[in-house]
């Protein structure tokens, strides 16, 4: 009877620790929220790598600042596995000046799959991106090398963009994955813009006064 009891007891603390440990590791990896849109972690690094922030002196549009941008919550950016939805989150800004710009950066992070992504700038047709996915755009450009999502609230990466922009006018930025990958562009701290997701390189609505993607284009 004893031997029984000792037996149900080690028994009982195994399944406790197989439950912990699960759970520690759900706790320190992304899942996806909002339906699949939205990609937060459940338990922040140990140590978040940030570097110094030099921003653009007079931007054409800039949300990250010196501050930075949230660290692990962020639009999900996804094509094939393992999300199994193709997810393009696209923000509308808005130009603070006139003139050709020379750069685009954007604060998105990488959770699984190719390490690597492609930022696109398109022009505004009433009030969504003109033309459709993949087929029409200002410029576009690969990014690779992607901080790992939630390790960074400052680290961009970067396009070169020489588009003319005009003072007070609407253009869209957004941010196709690789192939069965998995990224997560990092909302800006306090920014809000018109925020359009693209489903299976259809575009949705949008949604005026959400949070913005972290972006720069000087």
């Amino acid at each position: 009877m004893k031997n029984s009891v000792f037996a149900r007891t080690l028994l009982g603390l195994a399944v406790l620790m197989l439950v912990a440990a699960t759970a520690l590791a759900q706790d320190n990896s992304a899942i996806t929220i909002n339906g699949g849109r939205t990609t937060v972690i459940m338990k922040a690094p140990s140590q978040v790598h940030n570097q110094k922030i030099v921003p653009p002196a007079n931007p054409f549009y800039d949300n990250i600042g010196t501050g930075g941008y949230t660290t692990g919550v962020g639009y999900t950016d996804s094509d094939g596995s393992p999300i199994g939805t193709e997810y393009t989150p696209g923000m509308q800004i808005v130009s603070l000046k006139s003139g050709t710009t020379k750069k685009v950066s954007v604060g998105v992070g990488f959770v699984t799959g190719t390490n690597g992504a492609i930022v696109v700038v398109d022009k505004d047709c009433k009030g969504v991106p003109c033309g459709k996915i993949d087929q029409t755009n200002l410029c576009k450009g690969k990014v690779k090398n992607l901080p790992t999502f939630g390790s960074t609230g400052t680290t961009v990466v970067s396009i070169k963009c020489a588009v003319p922009f005009k003072k007070g006018k609407p253009y869209w930025v957004y941010v196709e994955s690789d192939a069965n990958s998995w990224l997560a562009w990092n909302l800006a701290l306090t920014a809000t813009c018109g925020v359009i997701e693209g489903t299976n390189d259809v575009w949705g609505s949008v949604s005026q006064g959400s949070s913005c993607g972290a972006l720069t284009i000087k």
